[in-house]
């Protein structure tokens, strides 16, 4: 965690903008930030850094009658709405400040869009990396106010007739504030009704369910073509569901993008007009393999099998230690988000370095110590979200054990439970994490990256 106050302790908002590399990687920005300028080097604030390294910036920010975001800003934005940059305005009760770097951390504090907040203001606000923010809960928190955002039906999209419009309160701003508000286009909004806490729960617990029903379709929808187009190399015996997610594996890391960017948003932004053109492609390439191009093979027939087994309903509560440091270590996004736990909390400080191998032996123990609030251990969450009610009702127990405080467990998050319910049970969902969620992106469909 860092305080970030600028010139009181040398440590600018600027300086947090990630430099990215095999180590540190950014899937996508979420930011709400009320007011802004253009910065006087555009290529040192939010908006051009998410330009300069093809990262996805959904922004929102705020509308009234003052002009809170400077012209000058808004036709940037517009402009690099081709670059994935995509902005909204929430009217009048809009007042936060928050970055969120995906996959690096959020900044959460005072500072606006502008030189000033940035360099020369005293501001102040804090930085939570990643790991700070999985560690105790507030990367789910952070969806939450995300998520809420998305759904807000007053928020104004941007257009160049709202920076027209923009431009004429501007000019009534030189001369009379008190007649600006009357030459609004979009009236004052008194602000969100207070919801309670349970009424909000619920809310974010439909729209998930809506978003996880809707990708399984596209799922199932690949998996009946997927007949067709299965190579010599991958035998009848294989579950459909395992070809799903291993087509879609091969299809990120050999045409998205190069070895350490996937621009995914570009590809998207391609492909969304005709997503099932870019499939019929990508599964004619898949078809003419000679062999696997990434080691789907090793899936198929080991990996997959192994976690399979391992999560058998008579089996999954009695693992041993050694069982889940397997479970882990066939576990995609599991073994992503390993290399990014500090290996103080894995018990290890005197390290600076420790290969993602080595750290699963470390891991796996220090999930098994841990409880949720109904005193379960990890094996016993994976029991009740594979086997703890009806298939159908499946998408409502990950949405417990990856979303809700009383049954989640840290750092064994909602892409870790979603993909090995499909390595599982692949005859009821396939397997689903980040990686997944950004292929399918990258063809064109319209899917959340969790």
């Amino acid at each position: 965690m860092k305080l970030i106050v600028n010139r009181i302790n040398g440590i600018h908002l600027r300086d947090l903008l990630p430099a990215l590399s095999a180590e540190v990687q950014v899937d996508s920005v979420l930011a709400a930030v009320a007011y802004g300028s253009s910065a006087s080097d555009s290529s040192q604030d939010l908006v051009g850094h998410c330009v300069a390294h093809k990262l996805r910036l959904d922004l929102w920010m705020r509308y009234d009658h003052t002009v809170p975001v400077s012209v000058e800003l808004l036709k940037r934005l517009l402009r690099h709405q081709k670059d994935n940059v995509f902005t909204r305005f929430v009217p009048d009760r809009f007042h936060p400040k928050v970055i969120w770097w995906k996959g690096y951390g959020a900044y959460i504090g005072s500072a606006n869009h502008t030189d000033n907040g940035w360099l020369t203001n005293i501001e102040a606000g804090v930085f939570l990396s990643e790991d700070e923010l999985i560690a105790n809960g507030m990367d789910n928190q952070l969806e939450d106010f995300f998520e809420y955002l998305r759904e807000l039906d007053v928020s104004i999209p941007l257009s160049a007739d709202y920076i027209a419009e923009m431009k004429r309160l501007n000019a009534l701003n030189k001369n009379v504030y008190a007649e600006a508000i009357k030459k609004r286009q979009h009236p004052e909004w008194e602000g969100p009704s207070f919801v309670q806490k349970k009424a909000a729960f619920d809310r974010r617990k439909d729209t998930f369910k809506r978003e996880w029903l809707s990708t399984l379709g596209i799922l199932q929808n690949i998996q009946q073509q997927l007949g067709d187009y299965r190579p010599k190399w991958v035998g009848a015996d294989v579950p459909v569901a395992w070809q799903v997610d291993q087509f879609l594996h091969a299809y990120y890391y050999n045409h998205v993008g190069d070895s350490l960017h996937k621009p995914y948003e570009d590809y998207h932004q391609r492909n969304h007009g005709n997503p099932q053109a870019a499939l019929e492609t990508e599964l004619n390439w898949w078809k003419s393999l000679p062999e696997a191009p990434s080691r789907e093979d090793y899936a198929f027939y080991e990996s997959a099998p192994t976690v399979r087994a391992l999560l058998a309903q008579d089996k999954v509560q009695e693992l041993t230690s050694a069982e889940f440091v397997t479970l882990c270590r066939n576990t995609h996004a599991t073994m992503d988000h390993i290399i990014k736990v500090p290996l103080t909390e894995l018990g290890r400080p005197e390290l600076k370095t420790l290969d993602r191998d080595s750290r699963v032996e470390l891991f796996a123990p220090l999930i098994l110590r841990q409880r949720n609030r109904k005193s379960w251990d990890v094996r016993q969450l994976l029991h009740y979200v594979l086997y703890g009610g009806p298939n159908e009702e499946i998408w409502l127990r990950l949405y417990h054990a990856g979303r809700d405080a009383e049954y989640s467990i840290p750092r064994y998050g909602l892409n870790s439970l979603a993909e090995v319910i499909g390595w599982a049970r692949p005859e009821v969902v396939p397997p689903r994490n980040g990686r997944t969620s950004k292929a399918l992106r990258a063809l064109g469909f319209s899917v959340k990256v969790y």
